[in-house]
Parts: C-alpha cells; sequence; structure tokens
C-alpha cells in the first residue's frame, strides 16, 4: 500500500455518511431523543471525559510488537484495536439494555472510557504515545468528529484538526496557560453532542430484552466511528511525514 492508496482512503473518510441501519435507528429515535436531549446532565458527562482522559496510565485494550513506521502493519494494529473495543462495548452494551429505561443509561461511563482507550491505543498503533496537555486535546478532538451526526460539521472538525498537523507529523504547539480553556471548550462540544447521540440513539434500549440487542449494536457501532476517525486523525500524521 503506497502513499496514494492512503490518501484515497482519507478521503473515503471524508466523504463518508452515517451507516444505513445507524440511520434508520436515528429516523426512528429523533423524535423522542430530541425531546430528551437536553435533560441529560451535560456537566455529568464532562466530569467523566475529563477524569476518565486525565488517567494517564490507562490500560492497553491490546499489546503491540509490530514496527510503528511500517503504515501497513500500523492500520492492522489500529483495525484489531477496533475490534477489541467494539466487542468490549457491545458486551456492556447489551447488558445495559436488558433491563429497559431501569439501566439503559449505566454504561455511558464505561462507553466513553472504552472510546477514549480506543483512541489512545490506535494512537500507539501509528506511533503516538499521546503524552501531555496537547496530546489529550486531540484525543477530545477526534472524540468529537465521532460523535457528530453532521456530514459539514464533520469536514469542518477534520480540517481544523489537520490544521494542527505540523509537516513532521506533530502537533503544532500551543502555551500550557491556554491549552486548559481549549479543552474545556472542546469537552463541553463533546458533552453536548454526546449527549444528543446518547438521547435519540438510546431511545430503542428502554424496551426490555430488545434494548438488550439495541444496546449492543448501537455501542459496536459508535465504536467503530471513534476508531475510524482515530485512524483518519492518526494516519493523517503519518502521512505528514510521508510528504
Amino acid at each position: 500500500m503506497n502513499a496514494s492508496q492512503l490518501e484515497a482512503q482519507q478521503i473515503r473518510y471524508r466523504n463518508a455518511k452515517p451507516a444505513f441501519l445507524g440511520r434508520g435507528i436515528d429516523k426512528l429515535t429523533h423524535p423522542i431523543g430530541a425531546a430528551i436531549a437536553d435533560r441529560i446532565p451535560r456537566r455529568l458527562v464532562e466530569g467523566v471525559l475529563k477524569g476518565i482522559d486525565r488517567a494517564m496510565g490507562m490500560r492497553e485494550l491490546i499489546s503491540f510488537d509490530h514496527d510503528t513506521s511500517d503504515l501497513i502493519a500500523a492500520q492492522q494494529a489500529a483495525k484489531n484495536v477496533e475490534r477489541y473495543a467494539r466487542a468490549i462495548n457491545a458486551s456492556s452494551g447489551a447488558a445495559a439494555g436488558f433491563a429497559g429505561a431501569l439501566t439503559a443509561s449505566a454504561d455511558i461511563p464505561a462507553t466513553i472510557a472504552i472510546a477514549l482507550r480506543n483512541i489512545r491505543d490506535t494512537g500507539r498503533a501509528y506511533g503516538f504515545e499521546g503524552e501531555g496537555k496537547r496530546e489529550r486535546l486531540f484525543r477530545l478532538q477526534i472524540l468529537e468528529i465521532a460523535a457528530l451526526d453532521q456530514h459539514e460539521e464533520k469536514i469542518a472538525r477534520l480540517d481544523a484538526l489537520e490544521a494542527e498537523i505540523d509537516a513532521k507529523g506533530d502537533l503544532t504547539p500551543i502555551e500550557s496557560k491556554n491549552i486548559e480553556p481549549l479543552v474545556d471548550q472542546v469537552v463541553e462540544r463533546v458533552s453536548r453532542a454526546l449527549a444528543f447521540a446518547a438521547a435519540r440513539r438510546r431511545v430503542g434500549m428502554l424496551v426490555p430484552l430488545v434494548g438488550s440487542a439495541v444496546g449492543g449494536f448501537i455501542n459496536s457501532q459508535f465504536q467503530r466511528d471513534v476508531a475510524r476517525a482515530a485512524r483518519y486523525a492518526f494516519q493523517a500524521r503519518r502521512l505528514r511525514t510521508m510528504e
């Protein structure tokens, strides 16, 4: 696989629309989800986001033994991360949806934790360890992209993300005193996106037994979206080093 093929993959991701089944669930649950989205405690989601991603010693989802400079091997390792994250989160979603309304939101913190580990391990697969506040901001930006439903907004965020990558694949520096305000802004946007998505997509989990199947599917699809956004972002950094 050469650089032009990798670039083609990046373009396909930028142009990709939500999956057909995902769009069907969104349309089915949108009227109810939109009505209750504002009732989700966004501050709670913000606290979970900040608390989890500050745990810099997050255990890896899987271990790597490949050459991270080999883009084919790195991509395969990243896809292994996706498979593992989807399997774990599908199981927790199925368990949370089993009893309907009683447990439908119980796995949201776990879903966020797995998503952030998904992103971080994808970065590690490409050779980016993710240490420091600047990398933390980058991870949160990836999570925001994965949570967006509007294609135009997704493109705008991708453009902003790529503008932060220099010719060596590193992130453009931001003064330490300015990092936290930016993190707060992104966390607020991510929380808003996650709150709306959670309300709208989890309505189907409120029905006992049926909710178990819906919960497993939704979580698996969300981790797929997170993994694809992460691969795009970290692959973009690697491609800069090849230009």
